[in-house]
């Protein structure tokens, strides 16, 4: 979208139109979030979810000049239980969610400060002083020999923080295999 190019702009209205987008990317990466969350649950994938490995003794003879040693040892047998299909949420796959954790604002500008006259509703009048901000471009520096870096820097950090609680969704585990049946629930 493109726009008329300001030759000022308030200076409040400057900082809030860089926090409003600021604000804007935040509810972005939240929602690809969680659009993310609701594809890995309609994602199906299989999952192997148990390998079982027994260990036995075991010996074995290791020729040596003249003879053979009987070494002692231990074996072990795996074997994976079949593929069980679940979403790849269910598996443990989960989205990653980013936050702004900081955002530091450059603006080098020119400042103006300026008188201005209100007139309220009732007639009465008010007189407060407002900041300007303008850019410096070639042609302010060359017509004024004005000096100064007119270059903006925003810089913003953002880092993975954990999902929210409530878009894990809780696994309730119910063993029936024992005497008595346990119940495990992770959120």
């Amino acid at each position: 979208m493109a726009g008329n190019e300001l030759s000022e702009l308030p200076i409040g209205d400057l900082l809030s139109s860089v926090a409003q987008g600021i604000a804007e990317g935040q509810r972005a990466l939240d929602l690809t979030s969680v659009q993310t969350l609701i594809a890995l649950a309609n994602t199906p994938v299989n999952v192997i979810p148990e390998i079982t490995e027994v260990i036995t003794a075991a010996t074995s003879s290791v020729p040596i000049s003249g003879g053979s040693v009987v070494v002692t040892g231990a074996r072990v047998t795996a074997s994976a239980a079949d593929p069980v299909t679940m979403s790849a949420l269910e598996a443990g796959i989960t989205p990653t969610f980013y936050q702004f954790t900081e955002a530091t604002i450059q603006l080098k500008v020119s400042m103006q400060v300026r008188q201005e006259d209100t007139t309220g509703t009732d007639g009465s009048r008010q007189t407060g002083f407002r900041a300007y901000g303008s850019h410096v471009n070639f042609r302010t520096q060359n017509t004024y020999s004005y000096a100064v870096d007119a270059s903006s820097v925003v810089t913003a950090t953002i880092k993975p923080i954990p999902a929210p609680l409530r878009t894990v969704p809780a696994t309730i585990t119910i063993n029936t295999m024992g005497k008595n049946p346990t119940v495990t629930i992770n959120p």
